[in-house]
């Protein structure tokens, strides 16, 4: 790792203009790009792999500036639970396996996300729980029932 104050070449290939977006606090808040080099705010090294790119003056292929940047995590989503990362996803899984031990046999969780309703959950989160089966549905399958137990361990929960 090569500190980044000490490299032998210039951050260049790293300025790509529509990658970046600097955080709105609300709707009115124009949308503009963060300038300069594409770099997390705590990197300070750069690995060989970029580097050999960089020296040729070229983007390297799995830096954030290729498109890998998703900006700083704010708090209020950095401690989400799993379901809860389900509902403000804008990209949903086709399915999530789950396997929780029971006792003497398996019981396989399969939980299946369809479109997301996105205005009702934009709006408030968490949705109110009379509408909380059109945003997110878990389906147990297996040859036994759930016990309450195995529900009360299955990590869906949502605060």
């Amino acid at each position: 790792m090569t500190p980044i104050n000490k490299l032998p070449c210039q951050l260049n290939p790293l300025i790509v203009r529509g990658v970046t977006r600097r955080e709105r606090r609300k709707e009115s808040d124009s949308i503009e790009d963060l300038r300069g080099p594409v770099l997390d705010r705590n990197c300070n090294k750069i690995c060989q792999y970029c580097l050999k790119y960089l020296k040729k003056d070229k983007k390297p292929p799995l830096s954030l500036a290729s498109g890998f940047w998703i900006g700083d995590i704010p708090n209020e989503l950095s401690s989400l639970t799993y379901d809860e990362k389900l509902l403000v996803a804008r990209i949903r899984h086709n399915r999530c396996v789950i396997k929780v031990a029971s006792g003497r046999y398996k019981m396989k969780a399969n939980a299946i996300m369809f479109k997301h309703p996105t205005p009702k959950i934009y709006q408030t989160l968490p949705p109110p729980s009379q509408e909380f089966d059109e945003v997110l549905a878990i389906i147990y399958t297996g040859p036994c029932r759930p016990t309450p137990e195995d529900v009360q361990r299955t990590p869906f929960l949502v605060r």
